[in-house]
């Protein structure tokens, strides 16, 4: 006699509060891929008032938006 299981399906939607980390997850993405291209545009001094440096800010504008 061969027995059967019952698994319950459950996909990754089904999460409770995956629709909202998902959509937290792309406004920090989109926040991401329109600052940094902007810091190029800062001045010298503009930078120092943020506590960069003209090189950090140059590494930092040319991170892909997904990378932290």
């Amino acid at each position: 006699m061969m027995s059967t299981y019952a698994f319950e399906r459950r996909t990754v939607a089904a999460r409770p509060g995956f629709a909202a980390s998902l959509m937290r997850l792309v406004a920090l993405w989109l926040r991401r891929s329109r600052t940094r291209p902007k810091l190029w545009t800062l001045s010298d001094h503009e930078l120092r008032d943020l506590g960069l440096e003209r090189g950090t800010a140059d590494r930092e504008a040319l991170r892909p938006f997904w990378r932290g």
